[in-house]
């Protein structure tokens, strides 16, 4: 029975990790060139970033990552650490089932 127990606690652990993109509002960027490359560069060194591309135009970073691994809080407040721009995370509609169980 505890053998059973551990497999499934196990199983249920694995399942709440996912794979998720999110839009970061990225303000303060000054040109299209070193400042996307500065925040894209930021962001890959973390652990479980798996993408980062950077809108100069948009500013904005659209960025994929394990939710086992790293947060989106993690990723706007290193950014904000390693740069000199403010980050937020875009407004993004979420659906009533989204709502109701609390998806990222």
């Amino acid at each position: 029975m505890k053998n059973i127990i551990l497999l499934l606690s196990i199983i249920l652990s694995f399942s709440q990790a996912e794979e998720i993109t999110k839009t970061f509002n990225i303000k303060g960027m000054m040109c299209g060139m070193s400042c996307p490359a500065k925040v894209k560069e930021t962001t890959v060194k973390l652990d479980g970033v798996k993408a980062c591309d950077v809108s100069y135009e948009k500013s904005s970073a659209v960025i994929t990552f394990d939710t086992e691994l790293v947060s989106e809080n993690t990723i706007a407040k290193t950014i904000t650490d390693h740069t000199y721009y403010k980050v937020e995370l875009a407004n993004e509609k979420k659906s009533f089932w989204d709502k109701l169980f609390n998806k990222n």
